[in-house]
Order: structure tokens, then sequence, then C-alpha cells
């Protein structure tokens, strides 16, 4: 039943996947027609606009030649006119000549009245020539405003008739697409409808199959629980007998170790007495012989002794024979060393702190020189004495030399160095 429901699924999905698809292309199939139609309409407003606009120049062309045409003709009717007057101004002229002998008055009033009469003449031929000029001028005007009035009713009757056809394929795709919008609605109204009702069935289908294996499910559980209610039981007796018997044979093991380890410990303490006297007889023997080259060693530096003792027995108080004792002092905490230098002022420039990686070494030398003269006797005494001192301080770790300070307190100067690394480092007092 499942598969014929998912089958039927599958047929209604591609059904409304075909509505899309041929609903998708009639709509790009529409909308590429409307294109098309704009395209059509505009190239044959563009032509069209050419065409008028090449009939417009062309008007105008033929207007300015005719108007060439006619500004020439009225210059040589000017220029005719012109030589016409000459010619007659020459004729009179030549008359005038004629009748100068005759009388001066007639000859300058006949000459006035032609000049008037030429004049005259000139005058309405410039006026006919500029009234025709004028006349030709307007009729071009005119001929020029109705052929932009013309121009211009074509173009707005071309764009009422593109605008008009735009309306209608506008009104014609929003119908068209209408109307497939509303088969499509049609049809996902209708798989919705068929898709519930299938999903209602099924999910009814569900629920009975489901109630089915519940209560199967619950008979199993039952007698899963009853069969493990059983074993449980027998699993429980045979693990007391088991524990029972595993609790017998650790305490007979634990019998059996305890006797082996009771053994063993009897024959370590045998051996450990065994051992214990012979080392004990070993050790007494290395100590009376430690105790025989003690005595030795004692004699003989007792013998050392009272030798240089002699040396001294003659010069105890007498100080160049001592031994000089400055009193400086190394004392130690956990990260530094502190020496304490006895370097008077009058002595700092020549007692020198040497502080290496291993020791500290505080040497010095100092003389004093003196005389005098008894002016009674005429005595003179005179002494000098050198006297040159050590001490050596001995580190039982390395130092850093660099981290060293300095600092004097009255006679004694203070260093302090700090536990570390390999150096050296020498600096006088």
């Amino acid at each position: 039943m499942s598969s014929i429901d998912s089958s039927q699924r599958k047929a209604q999905q591609a059904e409304l996947n075909d509505l899309q698809a041929d609903y998708a292309r009639k709509k790009k199939q529409i909308v590429k027609q409307g294109e098309a139609q704009l395209e059509d309409i505009k190239d044959h407003y563009s032509e069209k606009k050419s065409a008028l606009s090449e009939q417009n120049e062309a008007a105008v062309n033929h207007i300015r030649n005719r108007q060439k045409e006619l500004a020439e003709e009225a210059s040589q009717e000017r220029q005719r006119l012109t030589e016409n007057y000459n010619a007659r101004t020459q004729s009179l002229q030549k008359g005038y000549d004629e009748k100068l002998s005759e009388t001066r008055q007639k000859r300058q009033i006949a000459v006035a009245e032609a000049q008037t009469s030429a004049r005259e003449k000139v005058k309405e031929i410039e006026n006919s020539s500029q009234a025709r000029i004028e006349d030709v001028r307007t009729r071009s005007g005119e001929d020029i405003a109705r052929a932009k009035q013309k121009y211009n009713h074509d173009m707005q009757q071309i764009n009422d008739f593109s605008e008009k056809r735009l309306d209608r394929q506008r009104e014609q795709n929003d119908a068209v697409l209408n109307n497939e919008m509303e088969r499509g609605k049609y049809a996902q109204e209708r798989v919705r409808t068929r898709n519930e009702k299938e999903i209602a069935q099924t999910q009814k289908r569900g629920d009975e199959k489901i109630a089915f294996e519940q209560e199967q499910q619950q008979k199993k559980l039952t007698r899963l629980n009853d069969f493990s209610a059983k074993r449980y039981d027998q699993q429980q007796k045979q693990w007391a007998s088991k524990e029972e018997r595993v609790n017998q044979q650790y305490a007979e093991r634990i019998m059996h170790n305890k006797k082996a380890n009771e053994d063993t410990l009897k024959t370590q303490n045998e051996r450990f007495q065994s051992v214990y006297l012979k080392n004990e007889d070993a050790q007494r023997e290395a100590l009376d012989i430690q105790t025989q080259r003690y005595v030795r060693q004692l004699g003989e530096a007792r013998k050392d002794f009272v030798k240089a003792a002699t040396q001294y027995s003659n010069k105890e108080s007498d100080p160049f024979y001592k031994v000089e004792d400055r009193g400086s002092q190394l004392s130690e905490s956990s990260d530094f060393y502190t020496l304490r230098a006895y370097v008077p002022e009058h002595e700092k420039d020549a007692v020198k702190v040497s502080i290496q990686n291993d020791k500290a070494t505080i040497t010095g030398q100092r003389s004093f020189k003196d005389k005098f003269e008894d002016e009674a006797s005429g005595k003179k005494v005179s002494s000098s004495n050198f006297q040159t001192f050590r001490e050596e301080f001995v580190f039982d770790k390395p130092v850093i030399t660099e981290g060293m300070t300095r600092q004097r307190e009255g006679d004694w100067v203070v260093f302090q160095i700090p536990k570390g690394t390999i150096s050296r480092f020498d600096r006088k007092a």
C-alpha cells in the first residue's frame, strides 16, 4: 500500500512539476513575444522617424536652394537695371553734351528730371525686389512650419499607436498570466487536497499498525520478564554455590601462602643474622685499622706543631712575625653570598677584591716610611715597612658576578653576590 501511495505521490509531484514547467515556459514565451513586438515597434518607429527626418531635411534644402535661386535672379535683375540705368545716363549725358551749346538751363533741368526719374525707378526696383524676397522668405517659413507641424503630427500618431499597441499587449499578457496562475493554483489546490486525504488515510493505517505492534511488544515483554525472572533465580543459586566454593578455595590458599611466607621469613632472618655478624667483624677490624692510622698521624702532626712553634718561641711579642687577620667575613643566604671586607678609606686604592666562579679573594699591600733626626746628637733614624695580605673565601655554588652589588659601610665594603652562572669579576675596593 505504501508503494502505491508513493507512486501516486510521485506521479502527482511529476504532474505538478510539469504544470510549473509549462507555466514557466509559456510565461517566458509570452514575455519573449512581447519583447519581440516591442522591438518591431521600436524599429518601425525608428525607420519612420529617420524617413521623416530625411524628408524634412530634403524640403528644407529645397527651400534654401530656391531662396538662393531667387536671390540670384533678383541680383541679376538689379544688375540689369543698373546697367540700363547707366546706359540711359550715358545717353542722356551724351545728349546733354550735344545740347550743352543750346542751353545750360535746359540741360540741368533735363538732367535733374532724368536723375529723379532714375532714382524713382531704382527705388521701385529695389522695393519690388525686397518685396519679392520677403514674399519668398515668408513662403519658405510657412513651408518649414507646415513641414514641422506635419512631422510632429505624424510622430504623435505613431506614439499614440505605439502606446495603444503596448497597452493591448500588456492587457493580453496580464490576462494570459492570470489565466495560467489560476490554472496553477487550481492544480495545486487539487493536489494539496488529494495529498491531505492520502496523508490522513496513511496516518490512520499507521496508528492501527502502531497499536497492533505495541500490543505484540507488550506480550513479548511479559514473556521476557517471566523468562528473565526464572533465569535470574537459577543464576542466583549457581552464583551462591560458586561463591561458597571460591571462598573455601581462597581460605585454603591463604593458609598455604601463610605457611610459605613464614618459612621464607625464617630463612631470611637466618641469612640476615649471618650477614650481620660478618659485617660487624669486618667493621670492627676496619675501625681498629683507622684508629691505628689516626694515632700515627696525630703523633706526626704533634711533632710538626712543636717544630713550627719553636720558630716563634722568641718572636711572639714582635708584630712583624704575626699573621694579619683583617676580619673579613662571608655569610650566605638562599640566593646571595654576602662578603664584608675591611677596607678603610685611606687603603681603598691598595686593596683589591676579586670575585671568581668558586671563590672570593681579598688581596692588598701597604707600606710605611718614616725618619727623624736628633739635632743635639746628630743621630738620624729611618724605618721602612712593607706588608702584603691575602684573604680567600670558597663558594659552595657558582655565582653571577654581573649582578653583584657593592656598598660601603664605614671602613667596611659589603658585596652582595647572587648565586647562579659562572663568570669572573675583578674590582678594586
